[in-house]
């Protein structure tokens, strides 16, 4: 069992799911847990993730310093880096340079560096520095910017490092985990997503027991999975709705109906309310009043459909740990990037929740699809977010925006597909921006829309760099574009990696 400290940083749930993804047991807890309670989870290593916060800020989270005598290996992850210098009375302090993105890492004789390099290829996200190591601890690591980029106490077993392991970015991240939990920490793997699968039905039985429960499904990969774990529990008693807001892509709703029927669900139901959304979101167009409205309106269609079926008394949902990290749920000293609306019921909504993917990335749900052997094709489908095309449509929605957006999404998709290229990618997509350039079709002035196309490649979805697509595909997808829809006049390809921005565009 490996214990992450949230300090509110987006990797805090990433370090985590590295951790399982090495074979090993993690959870996450609040910097506030006490040492008793941190005894009677009887972790075997610790790690102190990164912050929005500075160390020395007055509301800065900070465990109990009890926590260095336990005599538990301690491995601190940016903040957790200055974390550790400044509660065992070094000195951290603003840096006169910050440091974001690759860097160049000077490494010295270390067992967390087992297997590294002299110089190593590492990501920073950072702005204060180390600037005094805390009594018994040594320089291992530093960069052009930061001399102390990393320290450690072997008598004690405590490490810090100001570099992120967790992401893909640095090169040899996983390596400098493998080092702390296996040769530092002496750790057993013990993590085995066949064992989690069972023991997420046995649950679900459990509390189910013979009521009803009721659950949107997008024909997205996330909702299929979580609605096919309820369906092992409860077979007759799940009640499946898929609501068209008028927001799905082209033949979306024949796509969904086709993938409910191939899986064997018994109670389905299509619900057309693309009226009642379009006309609430008319003149709306900052990203998170979007979201509210349509989590709003999706929530109004659930109680009035639950109503129907009568006596339900769960909601089901396909919660995985991003939307909750996103969403800064359920910690207080992170920063909220955006809401999902899935992670924000209101208080009207009368029913249980039931999310049995709430602790889980989304490559470990794919697993768990492959597992409850639902077809390789629906599996590998791309991430389609709940709020749909709404937030690809950056500004205010409109009928005519809609349907430009259908139908470029349609042609990037088909020849993502015919070039053999949409299975090889994590997440491919395109957006319509909200402003309008100068063009020439035929001898004649155009003014139209701005298309941006983005495709990433990842494997957990917390980090992600942008595809690497030859220019003759591009330029072929462009060409198809600007050629067979009307109101498009220039294509542009998204080339920014995930962090700093996000996947999709709001």
């Amino acid at each position: 069992m490996v214990v992450v400290f949230n300090f509110g940083g987006q990797y805090a749930h990433l370090i985590a799911r590295r951790i399982r993804e090495l074979g090993v047991k993690s959870v996450l807890v609040n910097p506030d847990i006490k040492i008793e309670d941190l005894k009677k989870i009887s972790p075997s290593a610790i790690i102190f993730s990164g912050s929005p916060y500075s160390v020395y800020e007055k509301n800065a989270p900070l465990p109990d310093p009890k926590i260095y005598n336990l005599n538990i290996p301690i491995l601190g992850i940016c903040y957790g880096h200055q974390l550790i210098a400044y509660q065992l009375r070094g000195k951290v302090s603003p840096g006169k340079s910050k440091q974001f993105g690759k860097e160049t890492l000077s490494t010295k004789t270390s067992p967390l560096f087992n297997k590294l390099s002299k110089a190593e290829t590492v990501w920073f996200s950072h702005g204060d520095h180390v600037e005094k190591t805390a009594q018994g601890f040594e320089i291992i690591a530093s960069t052009k910017s930061a001399r102390i980029a990393g320290q450690q106490n072997l008598s004690k077993k405590i490490f810090g490092i100001q570099f992120h392991p967790e992401v893909t970015h640095t090169q040899k991240g996983t390596a400098v985990l493998e080092n702390f939990l296996f040769n530092i920490s002496n750790i057993k793997k013990d993590w085995d997503l066949g064992q989690v699968k069972d023991s997420i039905i046995k649950s679900i039985k459990q509390k189910i027991v013979r009521e009803k429960i009721i659950m949107a499904v997008s024909g997205g990969v996330d909702s299929l999975v979580a609605a096919t774990l309820i369906k092992q529990a409860a077979p007759d008693n799940l009640y499946l709705i898929f609501i068209d807001t008028g927001l799905m892509r082209k033949n979306e709703v024949l796509e969904v109906e086709k993938i409910i029927n191939q899986v064997g669900f018994k109670n389905f139901k299509t619900v057309n309310a693309a009226k009642l959304f379009l006309e609430s979101l008319k003149g709306i167009v900052d990203p998170e009043e979007k979201r509210k409205i349509i989590a709003r309106e999706y929530f109004r269609v659930f109680q009035d459909e639950a109503k129907k079926i009568k006596k339900v008394k769960f909601l089901g949902q396909g919660t995985i740990y991003p939307d909750r990290i996103e969403s800064a749920q359920p910690n207080k000293h992170a920063n909220k990037i955006k809401s999902h609306h899935n992670v924000t019921l209101p208080i009207s909504l009368k029913l249980e929740l039931i999310e049995p993917l709430a602790d889980l990335y989304k490559d470990e749900v794919r697993e768990i699809g492959l597992l409850l052997h639902i077809p390789q094709e629906f599996i590998q489908r791309h991430p389609f977010p709940g709020p749909a095309l709404a937030i690809r449509i950056l500004g205010e929605i409109t009928t005519e925006r809609l349907s430009i957006l259908r139908e470029v999404d349609s042609i990037f998709i088909s020849e993502l597909k015919s070039n053999g290229l949409y299975n090889k990618i994590g997440q491919a997509f395109a957006a319509l921006l909200p402003i309008k350039s100068v063009g020439v079709m035929g001898d004649a002035r155009t003014y139209s829309y701005i298309i941006s196309l983005r495709s990433v490649d990842t494997t957990d979805f917390m980090t992600a760099d942008w595809t690497k697509f030859p220019p003759e595909f591009l330029e072929k997808v462009s060409s198809r574009i600007v050629n067979e829809v009307s109101g498009v006049n220039r294509v542009l390809y998204d080339i920014t990696q995930k962090p700093p921005a996000t996947i999709e565009y709001e």
